[in-house]
């Protein structure tokens, strides 16, 4: 765990970019099946994330490192594990009543996350993380063409997931 931060916070931060699926995944009311390619997609683009090492900033290096080391002490591998994540994301979307309750605690989720950075790490550190945490959102959102009739006149991110993308980063105190 990165030394300057509790238990709590650095938990609260390892969760942030599933946040950021879910947020994006319940911008859009879209079929089922669209949803749950989105979900996907999002777990994969994570995931991807993991293997990366040419992240900016010792602290993304860090969260990056311990998220991949958590998922290589579960017992499961590969899709197995894709599908276990996307499992318990599910499972997290189910406890709201509405989509809006959802992204609602994804934004109060990521203000957290801004408030711990800002109190705990260099601007630069903070802005780092912050701006991942977007490029990772921005990813999920381009994974799936959305609107338009057989994807003639679909866009790679709909409006409603702008909004999202606004919206969240507003509550990490990015300006976009």
């Amino acid at each position: 765990m990165y030394q300057a931060f509790t238990e709590d916070e650095w938990n609260t931060l390892l969760q942030a970019p599933m946040q950021a699926v879910m947020a994006v995944c319940l911008a859009d009311r879209v079929d089922p099946v669209t949803f749950l390619q989105e979900l996907k997609a999002g777990v994969m683009i994570v995931t991807e994330e993991l293997g990366r090492s040419d992240l900016a900033g010792e602290l993304t290096l860090a969260l990056v490192s311990d998220m991949a080391r958590l998922d290589s002490a579960d017992a499961l591998r590969g899709e197995q594990l894709q599908l276990k994540k996307q499992f318990e994301l599910l499972g997290l979307i189910q406890t709201f009543k509405k989509s809006s309750e959802g992204r609602d605690f994804v934004v109060s989720h990521m203000q957290k996350v801004a408030a711990i950075l800002d109190a705990k790490v260099t601007g630069v550190q903070a802005t780092e993380l912050k701006e991942w945490l977007m490029s990772v959102a921005t990813r999920v959102a381009e994974a799936q063409k959305e609107g338009g009739i057989m994807g003639i006149g679909a866009s790679r991110i709909s409006e409603k997931e702008h909004d999202v993308l606004r919206t969240m980063s507003a509550a990490l105190g990015l300006s976009r």
